[in-house]
């Protein structure tokens, strides 16, 4: 089984997900799982062509009813209602102001790849 069809990416934010056309050789071919932290009536934009869910506070109190108090907001600890409604066998998070690193050589590092 390929490790696309075992893993989610869990992505915390508050901003528009412009971040991710640098993750986009590495992420593509995965399933994101996007949680708005904050006002859920703000707009989060992810760049086309991406696979993906995106959830907010509305729908953990959708989801969780009467026990939605227990994921907590506005400190990326959202996150974890993405680890919840995550069916893979693996989950990889990362936050919304995260880089791609550099090599000495100045090449692209695959964060994701070395886990």
């Amino acid at each position: 089984m390929a490790l696309a069809d075992q893993l989610d990416i869990v992505i915390p934010t508050i901003r528009s997900l412009d971040f991710l056309e640098q993750w986009r050789p590495f992420f593509q071919r995965y399933h994101l799982i996007i949680v708005q932290d904050g006002d859920p009536t703000n707009t989060i934009k992810v760049p086309a062509g991406f696979d993906y869910e995106l959830f907010n506070r509305n729908d953990v109190e959708r989801i969780l009813g009467d026990k939605a108090w227990c994921m907590s907001y506005k400190d990326s600890a959202c996150r974890c209602f993405g680890f919840l409604v995550s069916k893979k066998r693996y989950i990889y998070t990362i936050d919304d102001d995260c880089f791609v690193a550099k090599n000495p050589s100045n090449e692209d590092v695959n964060a994701l790849e070395q886990h």
